[in-house]
């Protein structure tokens, strides 16, 4: 797990996200004009920057997506290798994830980036 500058990282991803959701209170159809998987992502590395996983359930609201995308979603990025699941007894139909250590780097990657203006 690299985490190198988390707390730069962590900010960068905080950014987008609210950029995103300013985004969306101008174009109400976020299903068009969204990206929730990237905004997934983003939120999975924050929390893994705080050291924990996250609650897909409470990204229906974060994300403003129903829990059938959210699912969804994160079937997928699993399967890709972004995401693995957490234990929890809390919720098991929706469950925790985190990134994986090769997310955290891609998304690393990904920052570097754009703050390279790339």
């Amino acid at each position: 797990m690299s985490l190198k500058g988390e707390a730069d990282y962590a900010a960068l991803a905080a950014i987008e996200l609210q950029e995103n959701r300013q985004r969306n209170l101008y174009f109400s159809n976020s299903q068009i004009f969204g990206d929730p998987a990237w905004e997934l992502m983003l939120e999975a590395y924050v929390a893994t920057t705080e050291k924990r996983c996250i609650d897909l359930s409470d990204l229906e609201n974060d994300l403003r997506r129903p829990a059938s995308v959210i699912t969804r979603l994160a079937a997928i990025l699993e399967a890709e290798g972004y995401l693995e699941r957490c234990r929890s007894h809390k919720n098991q139909h929706l469950g925790y994830v985190k990134l994986t250590n090769d997310a955290i780097a891609w998304c690393e990657q990904c920052f570097d980036l754009k703050r390279a203006g790339r």
